[in-house]
């Protein structure tokens, strides 16, 4: 009867090194993920804080053009808002978790 010790060297090199290479392209990707993760939970609590910023304009008619910075999430974000035509222009701009400049404008119709 043959004996069985245990695994061999070459298996085990065999074995560490397809566990290597699974960790080694996991980890960039839950980077990129988690990134991309934070952009988009950043930009749906901006935009709806837009939303917010921007119901005095349409309901109690406040004075435009108006600007003003606020610190949302650990980032400055700058509001603006401005008469455009018939409708009130309200945007937002701020930079993202990849360091890149992101803006987003929604339009309302004043109450008159």
């Amino acid at each position: 009867m043959k004996k069985n010790n245990g695994f061999t060297l070459v298996e085990v090199i065999i074995s560490a090194s397809i566990l290597m290479t699974v960790v080694t392209t996991m980890f960039p990707l839950l980077h990129i993920i988690t990134t991309e993760k934070i952009i988009l939970s950043d930009r749906r609590t901006i935009v709806d804080r837009l939303h917010d910023e921007m119901q005095p304009f349409l309901l109690e008619s406040k004075k435009t053009p108006y600007e003003s910075v606020k610190n949302i999430n650990q980032k400055l974000v700058t509001f603006t808002f401005v008469l455009d035509r018939n409708y009130i222009k309200g945007c937002v701009v701020w930079e993202n978790a990849k360091k890149k400049k992101e803006s987003h404008c929604l339009y309302g119709v004043p109450k008159s």
